[in-house]
Formats: structure tokens, C-alpha cells, sequence
């Protein structure tokens, strides 16, 4: 089932409608126009009390003034560019340096998508973006299906179209903490990741166009272990980014295929959540550099290491780095990917 009503306004004026999704299984989850964002997901926990796993903001000013992309969909390219600028077809653009001296995320957090009411228990959100938006070239149609299962998935279905050549990755930007938003870290979290390799960056998160393996490394996932067991591990990677934040290549054996990309499991609530995707990589991080803007959901602060995210996507600053899977999105052609999260709970 599937529930429209006006969640706030604007500091323009604008009216932003959330929509909440249901299922017979206990599960809800609630997400709004504004910069296509999931707000809530309700997933009750071994002792049967709703618990909500992903972190937020309170109303609707706290996600205006939100930095951190707090569950929203980010384009047009997620993850960084290097030096804010790339080549394309013999022409440099220059975009928008909002991570340093890189290009990262963009914009499309804070805007506001039309949703429409889907009948298999979904919504559809869709948002045009300019040419020349952030710097990007080309007129870009974009929509992501988002729809509920009774089967405990939620499943993300994005499609793109642009009139002109443009760099494009999209992605969800969920910060998961599966023990709800009073634990105070993800530390304890169960990680095991299907990512036999990964894509070593510099000081500023740029990956140096690499990719190398995780094993012998404190990288490695590919066997079920807590994401703190080697966080703090003397490995320039992770003291470079104060933790996790690092793009895994997703193991697979067919491309444009759902695949497994990871597994999840809180230490308290017993809810676990696997992450499936069509996209050639993962980036995994540990809110190395969250830090409590305004007020939260429930009145709990955000901090560092408080949650992760597991964001599929295409490979970071891939529009510089050739040897990188193609990331331009050409008149005529139509991008279309899928990540569906599987949950539930074990006692």
C-alpha cells in the first residue's frame, strides 16, 4: 500500500509530497520528493519493536540544509571527479568543486522530483536536469522506480535518456545503521562483501585508475567480519580516508546482471540486509566525516562511524580514467540499472 501526503514546504514555497510504503510484513518505508530521499525504513527487529535503519534529518529544513546527502538519490554524477572537470568529445567542461578541488555527487539532493504512485506498490520519482546544471552538458530525463515486495525487497530502478553526450552515475545514499538510530556505531556491524577487488585511491578519494586485490589487506570482506576488526589498521588507504571509503569491484559473471554485492547484519536487532546490483562497483563507506547538522530523527545525533553505505555504482572519476567501465550517456541511448536490497531479521 502505498500512502501520499504533503510533507512540508520549501523555503521557496515549493510542496513536497512523502510517500509510505507498506507490506504485510511489518515493513515501512517512507521517502519524499525532495532530492528523491528515503526518510524512514521501518524493519521490526528480533524482539518484533520497529526499528528504523536508516539515519536523517527531522523535517524538512534539516534536509535543505543537509550536506551529507542523508538517503537521497544523487546525480548527476555520484561520487568524485577529479579536479571538477573532465573531457569529452575534444571539449574540457568544468563543473562545480564541492569536495575539495573535486566534483562530487552534485546537485539533484536538493531537488525536487515528481512522484507518482505506482500499482505495484511503488513510486516513481522524476526530475529533468538542465543542460549545463553543476557545468554537465546535454538535457537529462531521469526516474528511479522505487517498489516494496512483499518479499522484504526494495528494489531501485533507474533509468536516464539525455539529449546531448554527458557523464552519468546514479546511486542511492542511504546511511544504514541496522541497530537503529540510538547505537552510537557500526563498528559491531557484521560486513561480508562479494568484491574480490577494488580501486586504490589518493588523500582526496580519487582513484589512481588501479585495480588491485583485497586479499592480504585490511580491504577484505570477502569473508563475514565486522566492519571495525581492521578499520584502524596502520594501511595508507584507510588512514587517508579515516576509515572506509573505497570503491569495491563487484564480482560477476554476467554484466548488466543483478549480482550480490553485499551482506549486512546488525549485532543488536538481528536485521540483515543483502545488497544486489547491476552496477560494476560498490562504494563502501563508514561516515568517516559525518557530523550532526540541525536535529535528527528521534532527537539522536549523527556522527562518524555511526552508519555505512553500501552505494552501487559506476567506478569514481570514471569519465577521466579510460581504462574505467564507460560512463557517457549518448542521445539515443537509454541507461537503465537496478539495486534491490533484500532484508529481514535472525534472532
Amino acid at each position: 500500500m502505498v500512502t501520499k501526503q504533503l510533507y512540508g514546504t520549501t523555503s521557496t514555497g515549493q510542496p513536497v509530497y512523502s510517500y509510505l510504503l507498506t507490506n504485510a510484513q511489518n515493513t515501512q518505508i517512507l521517502l519524499i520528493e525532495y532530492g528523491c530521499r528515503i526518510v524512514k525504513w521501518m524493519v521490526p527487529n528480533q524482539e518484533g519493536k520497529a526499528t528504523d535503519i536508516v539515519l536523517g534529518c527531522k523535517d524538512l529544513a534539516g534536509y535543505e540544509k543537509d550536506s551529507f546527502f542523508l538517503g537521497s538519490f544523487v546525480g548527476r554524477f555520484a561520487n568524485r571527479i577529479e579536479k571538477a572537470q573532465f573531457e569529452l568529445d575534444g571539449k574540457t567542461y568544468t563543473l562545480s568543486a564541492n569536495n575539495g578541488p573535486n566534483h562530487n555527487h552534485g546537485v539533484w539532493h536538493q531537488k525536487v522530483f515528481a512522484g507518482h504512485i505506482l500499482p505495484e506498490n511503488g513510486v516513481e520519482f522524476c526530475y529533468t536536469s538542465p543542460d549545463g546544471e553543476d557545468g554537465f552538458p546535454g538535457n537529462v530525463e531521469v526516474s528511479v522506480r522505487c517498489i516494496l515486495t512483499e518479499e522484504n525487497q526494495l528494489i531501485l530502478d533507474y533509468t536516464a535518456t539525455s539529449d546531448g553526450a554527458t557523464p552519468i552515475n546514479l546511486t542511492n545514499h542511504s546511511y544504514f545503521n541496522l541497530d537503529g538510530p540510538e547505537s552510537e556505531s557500526v563498528l559491531n556491524h557484521q560486513l561480508q562483501l562479494w568484491a574480490d577487488h577494488y580501486t586504490p585511491s589518493d588523500a582526496n578519494s580519487c582513484p589512481f585508475g588501479t585495480v588491485e586485490p583485497v586479499t592480504g589487506t585490511p580491504m577484505d570482506f570477502s569473508t563475514l567480519h565486522t566492519i571495525g576488526e581492521q578499520i584502524d589498521q596502520p594501511f595508507q588507504q584507510l588512514e587517508w580516508g579515516k576509515g572506509y571509503d573505497h570503491n569495491y569491484v563487484v564480482n560477476r559473471t554476467e554484466e548488466k546482471q543483478l549480482a550480490k554485492a553485499a551482506y549486512l547484519k546488525g549485532e543488536k536487532s538481528g536485521i540483515w540486509l543483502e545488497c544486489y546490483t547491476t552496477q560494476p562497483g560498490m562504494q563502501l563507506y563508514t561516515a568517516n566525516w559525518l557530523q550532526e547538522e540541525g536535529i535528527s530523527k528521534e532527537g539522536f545525533t549523527h556522527g562518524e562511524r555511526k552508519a555505512v553505505c553500501l552505494e552501487t555504482q559506476n567506478f569514481p572519476c570514471a569519465p577521466n580514467r579510460p581504462q574505467f567501465p564507460d560512463s557517457i550517456l549518448r542521445p539515443g541511448k537509454l541507461l537503465r540499472q537496478t539495486t534491490m536490497y533484500a532484508f529481514g531479521c535472525e534472532n
